[in-house]
C-alpha cells in the first residue's frame, strides 16, 4: 500500500475537436499502474469523491486522473444543458489519452456518482479499446428516469441541478468582462423555494445567453437524461445507488439490464442512502446504525475489489477475487442489516397484494361488495408538501423528515391503513399500486405513498410514486382522460428493501401532487411549463368487487435468499 504520492495540477488533455480539458493526476511516482478515472462538471479541485477517493485509490495501488468536464471550471470549451454525445466522445478520448500516458499500464477504470456516473456508461458506449470495466453510481436513463416520475418533472431536482451549473457560467462570464442581466439566477439562489412557485415553469432561471435553460429542458419532452444503450456495452460493471436516492430505479434497472444478458459480470450495492456524495447512516430522522455508513459497509473495499478483479486480476490486497456467487448486496431497512441475494429483486419475494376498501382500510382480502369511492379536490394552488424520500438536496428539503403525518391531515389526501401486523412483513423488489381513477380533469396526477406506522404514531416514508395520467398507456402517445370516467392506472413506486415490524402497520396514502419534488400538475392538459392557468380537480378512487384499486408488495418468504 503506497504512502506517498504527487498530485499533478490541470494537466492538459486534448479532445479530437482540438478542445483542452484539464485534470489532476494522482499518482505514485516512478510507477506504472492502471488507472480510476474520474469526470465531474462540479470543480474536480473541490469535490468530495466518496466512497472510492482518488487518494484511497493510489494508496492501493493505482493511479487516479479526475477531470473538469468540457466547459467547467478549469477545462475549455462550452458547456450546454443536454451535450450527452459530445460527453461520450469525451469519455473516449480521455481514456484513451490516460492510456498512453507513461504513468498508466494500459489498464483504465471509471466510477463517480450521478453526472459522474452518466458519462462512464456513455462512454462505455463508445467502446475505447482500454476502458475495462466502469462503477456507476447514481446513474439515470431517459427511460427510466421517466417511469421513475410517471411522466412528472423532477422539479427541485432540475432546477437545483441547473441553478449550480449556472453558477460557473456566470463567473466566467464577469471574468471575462461580460456582464449579462443575472437576476433570475440570483433570485433563484437567494430563495429558491419561491422560484419553484413560479409559472409558467419556463420562467425559472430565465437568463439571456445563459446555456442553462429551463426551456431547452421542457422542448426536450422532459429528458433530462441521456438514452443509455446497454446492448451497446460489452464492460463488467458495478452499479452503486441508495434506497432514497433519485435516480435509484433506473440504476436498478440498468443493472437489470446487463445482469440478465450477461450473468456474473456485474454486481450491485444498495444502501439506505439519498443522492449524494456522501453516504452516512441516517436518513431524515431515522438513523439505521453505524453499519450503514459507506465507510462502515466497506463498500470503498468493494470497488477495490472489484476494480482489482478487472484491472489487475487480483484484488486490491493482491489476492485472485473472481466473481463474488452473490452480486447484489443490499441494506435491509427495519432490520437494518445488509444482505446478499443472488439477483434482484431476490429470488424468494413473492407478490402480497393489499387491497384499498371502504373506512380508509387496507386489507388482504378483495372487495365483493359495493363500496363507496373515496373523494378529494385538488388544487395546484395549494399543493401537498414534499418531505423526505427520493429527492435531491435542496434548501431545507436536506435529508428531509419521512414522517408524513403532516400529509396524512390535508384534506387532500386519501389515508388506507393495515391491521398491526402480528409478526414481521419483509418486502424486498418493485412495488406498484393500481388504482381505479376518475378525475373531473383532462389530465391530473396520482402520487402514491407507502408509510411504515411505528406504534408511536409515526407513518414513516417507505417509497413513493407518481403518474402523470396523460402517460397512463405509456410515454410514445399522450392520451388524455374521459372527465369523470374511471380508468386502470398503475403507480410505480419504485425499488425499495423494508422490514415492517410486528406491532406496526402498512399504510398507503394517496393524493396529486409531491411539490416542490415534482412540479404541480395544473389540471388543464396544456403543456407543460407553458401555462399559468390552474383548475380544481375533483378525484375519486374506487374500490368496489367491479373496480378494484390494490397495492403489491414483493414479501420475502421466511427462508430469504440472502
Amino acid at each position: 500500500m503506497t504512502t506517498g504520492f504527487v498530485i499533478d495540477r490541470d494537466v492538459e488533455i486534448p479532445m479530437r475537436d482540438g478542445v483542452v480539458l484539464r485534470a489532476d493526476v494522482w499518482r505514485a511516482p516512478g510507477e506504472l499502474r492502471p488507472v480510476i478515472l474520474f469526470r465531474t462538471p462540479y470543480d474536480k479541485s473541490a469535490m468530495k469523491l466518496e466512497p472510492l477517493s482518488p487518494e484511497r485509490c493510489v494508496r492501493h495501488g493505482y493511479a487516479a486522473v479526475v477531470q473538469d468536464t468540457r466547459g467547467r471550471f478549469a477545462s475549455d470549451g462550452e458547456w450546454h444543458t443536454r451535450m450527452w454525445e459530445t460527453e461520450g466522445l469525451d469519455t473516449y478520448d480521455t481514456v484513451e489519452w490516460v492510456a498512453g500516458q507513461e504513468w498508466c499500464d494500459g489498464q483504465v477504470g471509471m466510477t463517480g456518482p450521478s453526472y459522474l456516473g452518466i458519462v462512464q456508461w456513455l462512454g462505455a458506449m463508445r467502446r475505447p479499446p482500454h476502458l475495462k470495466a466502469i462503477a456507476p453510481a447514481m446513474a439515470t436513463s431517459a427511460e427510466y428516469d421517466r417511469q421513475a416520475t410517471g411522466g412528472a418533472l423532477r422539479l427541485s431536482h432540475i432546477v437545483g441541478w441547473l441553478g449550480f451549473m449556472a453558477v460557473d457560467w456566470m463567473q466566467r462570464q464577469l471574468a471575462a468582462g461580460q456582464v449579462s442581466d443575472f437576476s433570475a439566477i440570483a433570485r433563484f439562489l437567494k430563495s429558491p423555494h419561491e422560484q419553484l412557485r413560479l409559472l409558467p415553469l419556463e420562467r425559472i432561471l430565465d437568463t439571456p445567453g445563459c446555456p442553462v435553460s429551463m426551456t431547452e429542458v421542457l422542448d426536450g419532452g422532459l429528458e433530462s437524461a441521456p438514452h443509455i444503450r446497454t446492448q451497446d456495452t460489452d464492460l463488467p460493471t458495478l452499479s452503486l445507488t441508495g434506497w432514497f436516492d433519485v435516480f435509484s430505479s433506473p440504476t436498478i434497472a440498468l443493472f437489470g439490464e446487463v445482469a440478465e444478458r450477461e450473468p456474473g459480470r456485474h454486481q450491485l450495492i444498495v444502501g439506505p442512502w439519498t443522492h449524494s456524495a456522501v453516504l452516512p447512516q441516517y436518513q431524515g430522522e431515522l438513523n439505521f446504525g453505524l453499519g450503514a455508513a459507506s465507510e462502515y459497509a466497506q463498500t470503498a473495499d468493494e470497488l477495490l475489489a472489484f476494480f482489482g478483479t478487472h484491472l489487475k486480476g487480483a484484488s486490491s490486497a493482491g489476492e485472485p477475487a473472481g466473481e463474488p456467487e452473490a452480486p447484489v448486496r443490499y441494506f435491509m431497512m427495519g432490520a437494518n442489516e445488509w444482505r446478499t441475494a443472488r439477483s434482484w429483486p431476490p429470488a424468494s419475494a413473492s407478490p402480497q397484494l393489499w387491497y384499498l376498501r371502504e373506512g380508509g382500510r387496507l386489507a388482504m382480502d378483495p372487495p365483493q361488495d359495493d363500496e363507496p369511492a373515496d373523494t378529494y379536490i385538488y388544487d395546484p394552488h395549494d399543493p401537498a408538501p414534499s418531505h423526505g424520500g427520493r429527492l435531491l438536496n435542496l434548501g431545507e428539503l436536506v435529508g428531509g423528515p419521512l414522517n408524513q403525518r403532516h400529509l396524512e391531515e390535508r384534506a387532500d389526501t386519501l389515508v388506507f391503513t393495515g391491521p398491526i401486523l402480528d409478526e414481521p412483513v419483509e418486502t424486498a423488489g418493485h412495488i406498484t399500486a393500481s388504482l381505479s381513477f376518475a378525475s373531473s380533469a383532462l389530465d391530473t396526477d396520482l402520487v402514491v405513498k407507502l408509510t411504515d406506522v411505528f406504534p408511536d404514531g409515526r407513518s414513516v416514508l417507505v417509497c413513493d410514486g407518481a403518474l402523470r395520467t396523460r402517460y397512463r398507456e405509456g410515454f410514445d402517445a399522450e392520451k388524455l382522460l374521459t372527465p369523470s370516467v374511471a380508468e386502470s392506472c398503475t403507480v410505480d413506486l419504485g425499488h425499495t428493501a423494508w422490514r415492517f415490524a410486528a406491532g406496526h402497520r402498512i399504510r398507503l396514502l394517496v393524493t396529486s401532487s409531491n411539490f416542490p419534488h415534482l412540479d404541480r400538475n395544473l389540471n388543464t392538459g396544456r403543456p407543460v411549463g407553458k401555462s399559468t392557468e390552474a383548475v380544481l380537480a375533483q378525484q375519486s378512487v374506487f374500490h368496489d368487487a367491479a373496480r378494484q384499486s390494490r397495492l403489491e408488495l414483493p414479501v420475502l418468504t421466511p427462508l430469504a435468499d440472502r
